[in-house]
């Protein structure tokens, strides 16, 4: 009831007038944590919505933003500002420029975030390949122990069951140590597929905001221009000869004309086309966001499903007791390691190391994006 506007009332028409008064309340409930009309009830409460006077801003507000509110407050629909209006205000302008190039700098901030976890998935996956190597050689100097202490049996009797003993007991740490590396990397796979999603939706969710800006940006600077040009031919004056001779005279008029002089230099046709060159970098920025969406999913799935084989596996060959062959896990390919064979050749590049590149590629696409959106702020007029 308390956002309603006196023509809703008083059985008027509802219109986008209607939505500008409920903004205004909701404006100044944001300023002053309180709502714009409260009453004990609500016979009160219209009574104060239809009689006035209108709630105010104090003067620590700018002033701008006090004129703005009593625009909004006003008794007649017809007389309140539309969206288009308060868009082409200069500190509306001025603001959403300002805050198209703070966010900006976040999004770098947060495509550096991308590229710090391409990084630390390399390490983690550098340092999971080590565990489980260091666990397979673990695991295969307890079998080659065990395998000794049983040929010795016959000769030592009791020493050669303590040497099996020790082997079995070696093969044993090994198989966990690899055991303990693979569910380490299951749980920090987990996160950093979370984190990059998260990364990738913080960044599209930013992108589109300054997107948004620049186009409202854009409108506002077109009806700006539009309405200073009319303020300018009803008063009668010329515009460079006004501006020369210093004109004070009339209600902002010398500041009219020279805000009118600035959109002319920063030429609207212009902002308006880096405006549709803006949606252009977006889409294109959707393509690569949903591309690397796939990517990730279809990264993660992989690796989960064969870190839970090998886990399975290696709780199999524990419970058999087979330490004879040992299975190598870097989380990318399946080496299986014999004693008395040859080392086999790595493989040109991993599986993870291939998406960790996506990742990058992906992440330079994104900088180009940003990269072109800063250069379109650029071409906003400072009003």
């Amino acid at each position: 009831m308390g956002y309603l506007g006196p023509e809703i009332l008083t059985g008027g028409i509802y219109d986008t007038k209607s939505d500008i008064w409920s903004l205004g309340c909701v404006l100044y409930e944001l300023c002053m944590l309180q709502g714009a009309f409260t009453a004990v009830n609500t016979t009160d409460l219209i009574k104060k919505i239809l009689g006035g006077p209108y709630p105010s801003l104090p003067k620590s507000f700018s002033p701008e933003l006090r004129d703005l509110l009593c625009d909004i407050f006003q008794q007649d629909p017809t007389i309140r500002p539309s969206v288009g209006d308060i868009m082409a205000k200069p500190f509306i302008i001025s603001f959403l420029t300002k805050k198209s190039e703070k966010t900006v700098e976040e999004l770098q901030t947060t495509l550096d975030k991308l590229r710090t976890l391409a990084d630390g998935l390399e390490s983690m996956h550098k340092g999971t390949t080590i565990g489980s190597l260091t666990g397979g050689v673990i695991g295969a100097a307890g079998g080659i122990t065990s395998i000794v202490g049983l040929i010795l049996a016959p000769f030592t009797l009791g020493a050669s069951l303590i040497v099996t003993g020790v082997g079995i007991g070696i093969a044993v740490a090994g198989g966990a140590t690899a055991g303990v590396s693979n569910i380490t990397n299951m749980v920090n796979q987990s996160t950093d597929r979370l984190a990059m999603k998260n990364i990738i939706k913080e960044f599209q969710e930013k992108m589109n905001s300054v997107v948004t800006s620049l186009q409202n940006i854009a409108e506002g600077l077109e009806i700006l221009m539009q309405s200073s040009s009319s303020k300018i031919q009803s008063a009668g004056f010329n515009v460079e000869a006004a501006v020369s001779a210093g004109l004070r005279s009339g209600k902002g008029l010398a500041g009219t004309i020279e805000l009118f002089r600035v959109l002319q230099v920063a030429n609207i046709g212009k902002v308006a086309a880096q405006s549709a060159r803006a949606v252009r970098v977006a889409e294109v920025a959707t393509g690569i966001f949903s591309a690397f969406f796939v990517a990730v999913d279809i990264f993660f799935i992989a690796m989960d499903a064969r870190e839970i084989h090998n886990i399975r596996q290696a709780k199999v060959n524990e419970q058999s007791g087979d330490t004879s062959k040992l299975e190598v896990m870097d989380t990318d390919s399946t080496t299986e390691l014999t004693p008395g064979c040859e080392e086999p050749k790595a493989e040109v590049k991993s599986e993870t190391m291939k998406f960790i590149q996506t990742i990058r590629q992906t992440a330079e696409q994104l900088q180009e994006s940003l990269d072109e959106l800063s250069d379109v702020i650029s071409f906003i007029p400072k009003i």
